[in-house]
């Protein structure tokens, strides 16, 4: 089991950098997690360029959210990781890390996107589409279907 993000685990993060391409390039998952919440281009822009991938979340909490962001937020979330293990040496790093269960432990309290590590408590929906986006590179299983899942 890998449960927590970090070392030689830290590029499971969505923290790490790398280009995810979309309506902008932003910098990291984070950044276009954070960016989809608004349909508000401009601010989608302003995250997008946002420094760090802290930086881009705290923007995240400020813009105004899209009606149907609780619908569709883990299809967003599945989306962003998709487009990073797009590229080939990330991929191989995921790959790598079968058949180990992927928890994003933290000590932040987030129990819908890891697993609160004071508590043992949480959904750890990142966790989970990391393994399901490791299923499809490993076997091709259809991760999401043909229509874009955010609009």
């Amino acid at each position: 089991m890998i449960n927590q993000f970090i070392n030689e685990h830290r590029f499971l993060s969505n923290f790490w950098y790398v280009d995810i391409a979309y309506d902008n390039v932003y910098r990291s998952v984070e950044h276009f997690f954070q960016a989809m919440k608004t349909l508000d281009e401009g601010l989608r822009a302003t995250i997008a360029m946002a420094g760090t991938s802290s930086r881009a979340k705290k923007l995240g909490r400020t813009v105004p959210l899209r009606a149907d962001w609780d619908r569709i937020k883990v299809n967003v979330m599945a989306l962003g990781l998709c487009k990073k293990f797009s590229h080939p040496e990330l991929a191989q790093k995921l790959i790598a890390t079968y058949p180990h269960d992927l928890i994003e432990g933290n000590y932040w309290g987030d129990e819908t996107w890891g697993v609160n590590l004071k508590t043992g408590k949480g959904l750890n929906y990142l966790g989970k589409l990391l393994v399901m986006t490791r299923t499809y590179l490993i076997n091709g299983t259809r991760l999401l279907p043909d229509k874009d899942p955010i609009f």
